[in-house]
């Protein structure tokens, strides 16, 4: 029972810190958040977040970890509301991720920080100097790819896995450079990059249910 008190309690302190980091970030950057700091702000002692994280850069990790972690989840609902319709799913997934990195400045700069460094300056407005965005980046735009090949995969195993990959892999990174140089609102974009995977896969022809489901489930989040 103690041991079930104490757990519960070090994931209560996990998830209050990484709160408080991340709204330190974006507000003033990653380069003045303090671990001392951050411990005083939600009433933890400086000596349990250190256990907890181990360091600056520790925490910086985590927090980059959870944000992403929260996106991949979301995208998984997501597609859990459109089985067998890969235009559906292609839009919806690609909306989600653009009113997601809306929302969340610290995801923006994950998503797109393998482009350019300087973009971290640039999407959280003041030098973060938040070097886990540049081993993560790349990290989550290829488990995204994979996450929505995976879901291919499962509704039309027909498809050819390489061709499957390649189309995942090209329309994640489109919706990226959306994000870093948006061209066009957001349902637009979606199905312009929906449009070239679905000829790309010879899916062109599968009806695109309403991704309504979807918009109203990424504006509750």
């Amino acid at each position: 029972m103690a041991t079930a008190l104490r757990e519960s309690y070090r994931a209560h302190l996990r998830q209050r810190a990484l709160e408080a980091a991340y709204a330190e970030t974006v507000e003033k950057g990653w380069d003045k958040v303090r671990v001392g700091h951050i411990a005083t702000s939600i009433g933890a002692p400086r000596a349990m977040l250190y256990k907890e994280f181990g360091d600056k850069q520790g925490l910086g990790e985590a927090l980059v970890l959870h944000e992403a972690e929260r996106f991949l989840a979301g995208i998984q609902k997501v597609l859990t509301h459109f089985p067998a319709d890969a235009a559906g799913g292609i839009q919806a997934s690609v909306r989600y991720t653009l009113a997601e990195a809306e929302k969340s400045p610290l995801l923006r700069a994950v998503l797109v920080s393998h482009r350019d460094p300087a973009l971290d300056t640039a999407v959280l407005g003041t030098p973060t100097g938040m070097l886990p965005l540049i081993t993560t980046s790349r990290r989550l735009l290829d488990v995204a790819s994979e996450t929505l090949a995976a879901w291919l995969h499962e509704q039309f195993p027909e498809l050819d896995g390489a061709d499957v990959q390649d189309a995942t892999d090209a329309l994640v990174r489109l919706a990226v450079s959306h994000l870093a140089l948006p061209g066009a609102d957001a349902d637009t974009t979606g199905r312009r990059i929906s449009e070239m995977a679905l000829r790309y896969l010879g899916l062109r022809g599968v009806k695109c249910r309403d991704t309504e489901p979807a918009a109203r489930l990424a504006r509750r989040r």
